[in-house]
């Protein structure tokens, strides 16, 4: 999901890049694209929520990746059912999608081990106070008049496709083990009945595969702490 998600931010931040080029344009000539990369975010954000329970880091706040996730999607799926027409609705509708993000992204920033993920923390702090800020400039009328819409939602996209990419980055992953644990090879215990053995000597290899059932039963503890890291 760490892949995926990367690359529907990047896919994301394309949509911002793909709005600017065509500033000219009405928001309805382009509102199939924008719709379409946003569904296909907010599907990739709802299972990066559900991939991201199922490792060893439950104690992270990951909800917000699911309410962001279903805001985009339901975004999308109004964008390309025709639900948003009207030009100038779009900064107000795009800006509180943003803004929302930007809270969620603090919210959840103030809940990460500071000590353990301080990268992490700090990361998803600062896309957060930006998001918030930028989320802001919907709401702002002076801006819209000399921004056409289509440009104001590609600053919106680009933002969102910048989170999108933090989020592959930080986001909870199973870590391969490079340790290779060794075993050493066992050998039977080969009894002949036609060699008269002293005791000491049985005494001695009935401890030598003694150590070795140990030794190797600590190597299969071993193995199982590797694989929860």
């Amino acid at each position: 999901m760490r892949v995926l998600t990367i690359v529907g931010g990047i896919l994301m931040a394309a949509g911002g890049a793909f709005c600017f080029i065509n500033s000219g344009q009405t928001f309805l000539n382009i509102a199939f694209v924008v719709g379409a990369i946003m569904v296909i975010n907010g599907v990739i954000h709802s299972l990066a929520y559900f991939v991201g329970r199922g490792l060893h880091n439950k104690g992270d706040n990951n909800g917000w990746i699911l309410i962001d996730g279903l805001l985009t999607l339901l975004l999308g799926i109004l964008i390309l059912c025709n639900q948003l027409v009207v030009d100038m609705a779009i900064p107000m509708i795009f800006g509180m999608w943003v803004l929302v993000s930007g809270l969620l992204r603090i919210e959840a920033a103030s809940r990460i081990d500071r000590e353990r993920k301080n990268s992490n923390f700090k990361a998803t702090m600062i896309t957060g106070i930006v998001t918030t800020l930028i989320g802001l400039f919907g709401f702002i009328d002076p801006l819209i008049t000399w921004v056409t819409v289509v440009s104001l939602l590609g600053i919106f996209l680009i933002i969102q496709g910048i989170n999108a990419v933090e989020l592959g980055i930080n986001m909870p992953h199973e870590k391969k083990s490079y340790v290779k644990v060794y075993k050493r090879p066992s050998t039977a215990v080969i009894i002949d009945d036609e060699v008269d053995e002293k005791p000491e000597a049985v005494a001695s290899r009935l401890e030598t595969q003694k150590e070795m059932v140990q030794e190797a039963e600590k190597m299969e503890i071993l193995e199982d702490l590797v694989k929860k890291q």
